[in-house]
C-alpha cells in the first residue's frame, strides 16, 4: 500500500520515500538488465549510477519511439523526428 502511495506522488517527502526511491531505482536497474535486486545492491555506487543513466535514458527512448509508432499507426502518415539539441550547444 505505501508503495502504490509513493509511485502517485511526484516529490519525496520523507526520509521512507527516500528509501523507496532507491529500492525503485534498483528494482528498475535489475529488472533493465537482467539481474537480481541483491546483485544490484553490491553494485560500487559509481556502477550503479552509470547503469542507472543507461537505464533510464534507454528506457525514455523506447517511450519516444512507442509514443512515435502509436501515433504513425493511428495517422498512417510517418512521423518524422526532429533534433533541436544543437540549441543546447553552446556557441564556441
Amino acid at each position: 500500500m505505501r508503495i502504490q502511495e509513493f509511485l502517485k506522488r511526484k516529490d519525496i517527502k520523507s526520509q521512507e520515500d527516500f528509501i523507496l526511491q532507491n529500492q525503485l531505482f534498483a528494482y528498475f536497474v535489475a529488472k533493465h538488465y537482467g539481474i537480481s535486486p541483491q546483485e544490484v545492491y553490491e553494485m560500487p555506487i559509481n556502477m550503479f549510477r552509470q547503469s542507472l543513466s543507461w537505464a533510464l535514458a534507454m528506457q525514455d527512448n523506447e517511450n519516444k519511439e512507442a509514443a512515435r509508432a502509436s501515433m504513425q499507426s493511428q495517422t498512417g502518415n510517418e512521423t518524422i523526428t526532429l533534433d533541436y539539441g544543437f540549441l543546447d550547444m553552446e556557441d564556441i
